[in-house]
């Protein structure tokens, strides 16, 4: 079986002292197990808070592990117990978890064997033997060759493998599920061209640097960013190169610095990519914590741009822009790779609530651009509901946009190993 994701570098101080190998597996069945009774991966992170930071790092890799996996490993488990564990035990997340050490991480089976069992507690006693039992048979079928062939699309939830696969195709939705069962890269943005350029000549070779957009450098898997440097000073913030290019595609059909609004902003990596290329930049968010970490990360990288907390659907605005950018809410399935507990969680009936807000935030948003400014509209969603169709729509709705003819619209998609992500580029009609 796959060996890609791999045991996390220890990285950072020791903050607090843990209870060893044990407690990391218990750690993270429970947090598998908080992800399984509804809980968001960060919420479910607070059942790592008692480990120090090496054994949290690993605790989590687990946990992510067995989300990306979750489908492939509840079709193996199937083959070997007839009746799962009920969800309110942490018999069932310790399964889960034994199985993914065995079979996707670079994991000893001795350990993830003798751990994960050891890690049973009083309340998960009645399931130590089969626990036991059924890690022992998948670590012999895996050691003689006879695991089965796991499918990376029993991953992907029916609702949204049927709705990949009549808009991308069978061959394409495959190879988007199989790039999902693997953890993502790691991505920094930099101020401009030159300072990547400069970064990468003198850093790239000790991180396993490589430049994936004229801003975007994209790190090895595991690398504590504080750690960096450049992170002090200031010259950096993580942000995917997908999500970046809608910044970037946005500056170059500007006439130089611009007048520009940026909707649901936070936390902000396209504020900072906006206003380092020279633009005065509103940045509004309706939540004023999240719009804190934006707040933060401007104060770091010595960036300038008034932000407001406010609702985009009552905000009014002080005048009209040059340029209006919404990244708007959606599912978030180009996220995937960092956010595998959406697997979980994500619906056909939420996708459609979402779809109702961003034509809500599209028509308030187009409002406020100048006649000749631009719109740019964008999701982290591999539906095209939520992309192609919305513009569709839209377009049809208003006259007085038109897709720009110089780069209208672009399509990003994991198996390019990128976010997947959409963004639209339109010009409004007459002249500013």
């Amino acid at each position: 079986m796959s060996s890609q994701a791999q045991e996390p570098r220890k990285t950072g101080k020791h903050h607090h002292k843990g209870r060893g190998k044990t407690n990391t597996r218990r750690a993270a069945a429970a947090l598998l197990g908080a992800i399984m009774r509804g809980k968001t991966l960060d919420e479910a992170r607070d059942k790592l808070s008692d480990l120090n930071d090496s054994e949290r790092n690993l605790a989590d890799a687990i946990g992510q592990a067995a989300l990306r996996h979750y489908g492939e490993i509840e079709d193996l488990l199937k083959s070997y117990i007839k009746k799962m564990p009920p969800k309110q035990s942490l018999a069932k997340p310790l399964l889960f978890i034994g199985a993914a050490q065995l079979l996707y991480m670079n994991v000893p089976a001795h350990a993830a064997l003798h751990e994960t069992v050891a890690a049973t507690g009083r309340r998960e006693q009645p399931y130590r033997g089969l626990i036991n039992a059924v890690l022992r048979n998948i670590a012999r079928a895996q050691e003689i060759g006879t695991v089965p062939a796991l499918d990376p699309l029993a991953n992907i939830p029916d609702w949204l493998r049927t709705n990949w696969q009549a808009f991308y195709g069978a061959e394409k939705t495959a190879a988007i599920a199989a790039t999902l069962a693997n953890p993502p890269p790691l991505d920094l943005c930099f101020k401009n061209t030159s300072a990547a350029r400069d970064w990468l000549a003198q850093h790239g070779a000790q991180y396993e640097g490589q430049s994936v957009s004229p801003t975007h450098i994209r790190l090895a898997e595991g690398t504590n960013i504080t750690k960096l440097a450049g992170f002090t000073e200031g010259d950096f913030w993580v942000q995917n190169a997908a999500a970046g290019d809608m910044a970037l595609a946005l500056t170059a059909l500007l006439d130089g610095p611009a007048e520009v609004l940026d909707l649901c902003a936070a936390p902000g990596g396209k504020t900072l990519q906006l206003a380092a290329a020279g633009h005065r930049v509103t940045a509004l968010d309706i939540s004023k914590t999240r719009l804190q970490r934006l707040a933060n990360n401007l104060k770091r990288t010595n960036l300038s741009a008034e932000w407001v907390s406010a609702d985009a659907l009552e905000w009014v605005a002080p005048a009209a822009y040059d340029a209006v950018l919404l990244d708007a809410p959606c599912t978030a399935t180009g996220t995937l790779r960092r956010h595998p507990d959406l697997l979980r969680h994500r619906s056909a009936a939420a996708m459609a609530k979402l779809m109702k807000l961003q034509a809500e935030l599209l028509a308030r948003a187009a409002d406020w651009v100048k006649p000749g400014g631009v719109l740019a509209y964008g999701v982290c969603s591999l539906q095209p509901q939520e992309g192609e169709a919305q513009i569709d729509s839209f377009l049809e709705a208003r006259d007085d946009f038109t897709l720009d003819a110089a780069a209208p619209t672009k399509r990003f998609t994991p198996d390019n190993n990128m976010d997947g992500f959409y963004l639209a580029l339109m010009r409004k009609g007459g002249e500013g």
